[in-house]
């Protein structure tokens, strides 16, 4: 098996393997990780493939795939560099497979579910209609705007690379706001 270092990992994981659920546990508990059992998979026949986890695992910091493999006690050929985080995260749930089961974000679990469900959120959007969500989610809100707690929440929507990139337009936006109220 090749080393390498990465920030990013996907692995697949059996619930009938000891040391898989040990591993998992271990994820559960210490990882900045998301995770889904694929049950409903099916093979070229039509017939239900084994069931099976695919998580992904994400670090501040590069590791050696040998490494992370020691600390979770699995083999190296359970695991594979993730090139890309949103594409790993949208993996999970078949969303760009559309010839295989489609699973849900709630079928999805650990701290990085919310990423993965910013992603699917957004995916396709284009800038201008993220704006125009921006500038809705601006006249829904009743009395003045306190814009540290309105970048806040923007954030957390997964519309912060549109406020950053239009700040000075979306600012403006808020103003008008606030002086009508």
């Amino acid at each position: 098996m090749e080393k390498y270092r990465a920030k990013c990992f996907c692995l697949v994981l059996y619930d009938e393997d000891e040391t898989h659920r040990k591993a998992m546990d271990k994820i559960k508990t210490s990882y900045d990780y998301a995770m889904i059992c694929h049950d409903r998979d099916t093979n070229e026949s039509g017939e239900v493939l084994k069931p099976h986890y695919h998580i992904v695992l994400r670090f501040q910091n590069a590791k050696w795939n040998t490494a992370l493999a020691e600390e979770l006690g699995v083999t190296e050929n359970y695991f594979e560099e993730a090139r890309s985080l949103k594409r790993s995260l949208l993996y999970l749930i078949h969303f760009y497979e559309e010839d295989k089961f489609q699973y849900s974000t709630d079928d999805v679990s650990g701290p990085l579910k919310k990423r993965l469900q910013e992603f699917v959120k957004n995916d396709g959007k284009t800038e201008s209609e993220k704006v125009l969500e921006i500038f809705e989610e601006i006249d829904k809100i009743g009395g003045e705007i306190n814009f540290k707690v309105f970048c806040k929440h923007i954030a957390k929507i997964g519309y912060w690379d549109v406020l950053r990139r239009s700040s000075g337009l979306i600012i403006r936006y808020v103003d008008e706001h606030n002086k009508k109220m």
